[in-house]
């Protein structure tokens, strides 16, 4: 379901792995390096089999439903869904979450704008903007997997579903012609801004940032419309 070309691999393990999904893609790309695929991009989800037997999120039934499977270590038999799951409930919990922490990421990127014009506060207008940041991709997160992020690393984060849309790549993603180090900066801004009194960012590149934040935010917001927009029309089906 990504916008750009990529697979989408999800590894169901019996216990919690050692490896967590960054250290396990790292090691997918030492063993598959990406001259060696004919699709660079790999999204890659572990998940427990217990987790996935008792929950019916959209993420999964649609891993049930469309995917493949690959390869099985043992008799565990992973069949098609004879019947959808309850797309009505999706769509609500999904229209909540979005309309509660998009309102609040846009009321951040408000106030960020109103500390950087007005009061020249750049410390708060980057904290403002690195937390929007994180708003919008926890959104995003849960409109089209039914669950919580667990990771607040806007890094780590656009990291998991940059995919999702070419747009959303082309705002963040850094390319050996123009450094785009705004989500590296925001990270920082993170850990940085509330502790460290030591903190320094120039006027024009604060702007700069908060721009990619906005920009990033409208996509984000038309992703997850058209996502709900599917799991409203799905919920209408006899």
């Amino acid at each position: 379901h990504s916008d750009a070309v990529a697979y989408d691999l999800l590894m169901v393990v019996r216990e919690t792995p050692e490896y967590d999904w960054i250290c396990a893609k790292r090691i997918l790309r030492y063993r598959m390096p990406v001259k060696h695929r004919d699709i660079a991009y790999i999204n890659l989800y572990i998940m427990t089999l217990n987790y996935v037997e008792s929950n019916k999120t959209p993420f999964l039934y649609f891993a049930h439903s469309e995917g493949e499977l690959l390869y099985c270590s043992d008799h565990c038999h992973f069949r098609r869904p004879k019947h959808p799951i309850d797309f009505a409930k999706a769509y609500a919990d999904a229209k909540l979450h979005y309309d509660t922490f998009r309102m609040l990421g846009n009321e951040l990127i408000e106030q960020a704008r109103e500390a950087l014009s007005e009061s020249r506060n750049i410390r708060l207008a980057a904290l403002f903007s690195a937390q929007a940041a994180v708003y919008f991709y926890h959104t995003l997160y849960y409109v089209y997997h039914g669950q919580e992020f667990d990771s607040h690393d806007p890094v780590v984060m656009h990291d998991r579903m940059r995919t999702l849309s070419t747009k959303l790549m082309l705002v963040f993603d850094d390319n050996h012609i123009e450094n785009i180090f705004t989500l590296p900066r925001l990270k920082e801004v993170l850990m940085k801004t509330p502790y460290s009194a030591e903190f320094r960012m120039a006027p024009q590149e604060m702007e700069m940032h908060m721009d990619r934040v906005q920009q990033a935010a409208g996509i984000i917001e038309n992703c997850c419309e058209l996502r709900m927009e599917l799991y409203k029309e799905l919920s209408e089906r006899p």
